[in-house]
């Protein structure tokens, strides 16, 4: 459905999206980058020594590459929580504080079913190579190994069957509903 009510019926939907703050930050009174709250590698805000952000919330310097901010990613956010932690825990007198700074070991994107495309340590993969890092990456990252069981299963699934066996019929209409994000509108719906 688009915004001039027009219907586009299609087999193939696509969810194309970016991240963005959570509207509260601008309403903080503190400096922002990208709709993120300005902070320090420590992950400290700037003049304020009891406030840290980290993850979605925070424009994190990237030392790797001056000048950039870090991406707001799973990885990141993983990452910044634990440097987060610590450093809370050295401004209340236990430990020392550290700098966020990570190692870009390159990436993977698993795009479905078939496809992939990976750059492990620079090297260019694409195809069933690609396929093959990413999803191993992927399951070294899950924690628990029945969560690990579980998504092998449902890859298994993918790779026998046209449609994720996993997914028929377990959801009703109603629980299958987008909801709006706070701030985000929503094209209207008939």
């Amino acid at each position: 459905m688009l915004s001039d009510d027009s219907r586009v019926d299609t087999r193939t939907v696509a969810w194309v999206t970016g991240v963005t703050g959570a509207p509260l930050i601008q309403k903080l009174g503190l400096p922002t980058e990208r709709g993120r709250l300005k902070v320090q590698p420590d992950l400290q805000v700037p003049g304020h020594p009891a406030v840290f952000a980290a993850g979605d919330a925070a424009a994190v310097p990237d030392l790797t590459e001056p000048g950039k901010i870090t991406p707001p990613t799973a990885q990141h956010a993983t990452r910044q929580g634990k440097v987060l932690a610590r450093n809370v825990a050295a401004s209340l007198g236990h430990r020392t504080s550290k700098q966020y700074k990570h190692r870009n070991l390159g990436l993977v994107v698993d795009l479905g079913p078939r496809y992939a495309v990976a750059n492990p340590l620079n090297v260019h993969l694409s195809g069933l190579p690609a396929k093959a890092v990413t999803r191993g990456y992927h399951l070294y990252a899950i924690p628990r190994a029945v969560n690990r069981w579980a998504v092998s299963l449902a890859w298994l699934t993918d790779a026998l069957f046209d449609r994720s066996v996993v997914s028929i019929g377990l959801s009703s209409q109603e629980d299958a509903q987008f909801a709006a994000s706070e701030g985000i509108p929503m094209p209207k719906t008939s």
